[in-house]
């Protein structure tokens, strides 16, 4: 097998190898079972089982004819693979920029609560804190239900959500 189809197939093997769990495990081929007993003394880097589990869990793979049928079929694992992740990573930044205008205005509302409560106004620095309060929520929800469905700012949001709830119940303890 040549190198750029080894280095194609290690790709994909190392992308799926990333993940927990894994793939369902079909019935291997004797050339998958050989690229893959071949591909782990190559590299040292993906297990056999590994290998085997996910070129076995495709069609394509099982029935491939060759080293080079596998290697497209792997390749075709990794496009998609990719073009799945842009799509997520896409959908992430979008979700990101979502929350930096939610804590944008977060920051506005919170620059007016602290302006009402040095005009005396706690009543409306209350207010104002409580609207404050919900929006790292917003951001948060957002992220879980984006493509990515989790949030790389969940500590962020946490925080953000306690020390404002302080704020606010602060300020209605002084009423």
């Amino acid at each position: 097998m040549a190198i750029q189809q080894f280095a194609l197939l290690l790709t994909l093997l190392l992308l799926l190898a990333s993940r927990d769990g894994g793939l369902a495990v079909g019935t291997p081929s004797p050339l998958i079972t050989k690229a893959c007993a071949a591909i782990y003394n190559f590299t040292g880097r993906v297990s056999k089982e590994t290998c085997v589990g996910t070129l076995s869990a495709d069609p394509a793979a099982a029935s491939a004819k060759d080293t080079r049928e596998l290697a497209v079929v792997a390749a075709n694992l990794t496009a998609a693979n990719v073009t799945s992740t842009v799509l997520v990573l896409a959908d992430l930044v979008h979700n990101l920029q979502e929350c930096l205008n939610i804590y944008r205005e977060m920051d506005d509302t919170l620059a007016a609560a602290l302006h009402e409560f040095r005009a005396g106004h706690v009543d409306a620095a209350s207010e104002k804190l409580s609207a404050a309060s919900d929006m790292p929520d917003e951001c948060d929800i957002l992220l879980f239900q984006g493509s990515a469905k989790k949030n790389p700012m969940s500590k962020e949001d946490v925080d953000a959500i306690l020390l404002s709830n302080i704020a606010y119940a602060i300020s209605r303890a002084v009423l």
